[in-house]
């Protein structure tokens, strides 16, 4: 998988664009920047940018939900930007269940998901 981020300090957002499969050694790559980002923060924005998604490595199954727990009452905000379709049903109903303001956008709207994370 391809994985990176880049952070914003200005407008508290950490943005992570990842195409692929998701391993392990991704999630480390992206969850310790993070991490860290929160930890200088507090409150932070998130965008999340997903050009090809293609599953994850199942051993990282509770890994992954223990990290949300922790992380997702520090993300006031959170764009996901992806032309997949089926992606944005599954991230709408996750809304419903968490106090994070969430919106998708399509792949084109990237800098319409940056400037609403600017403004929220």
């Amino acid at each position: 998988m391809t994985a990176s981020y880049r952070t914003i300090p200005e407008t508290k957002t950490f943005e992570l664009t990842v195409s692929g499969k998701i391993t392990p050694e991704d999630f480390d790559a992206l969850s310790g920047p993070l991490d860290a980002f929160v930890k200088e923060h507090d409150k932070i924005k998130l965008l999340e940018i997903i050009e090809d998604f293609q599953g994850f490595d199942p051993t990282m199954l509770w890994k992954g939900i223990k990290y949300d727990i922790r992380i997702l009452p520090h993300i006031t905000h959170c764009a996901v930007v992806s032309d997949m379709g089926w992606l944005s049903p599954i991230t709408k109903a996750a809304g419903a269940f968490i106090g994070t303001k969430l919106r998708t956008f399509d792949l084109a709207e990237v800098e319409a998901a940056r400037a609403w994370l600017a403004e929220g």
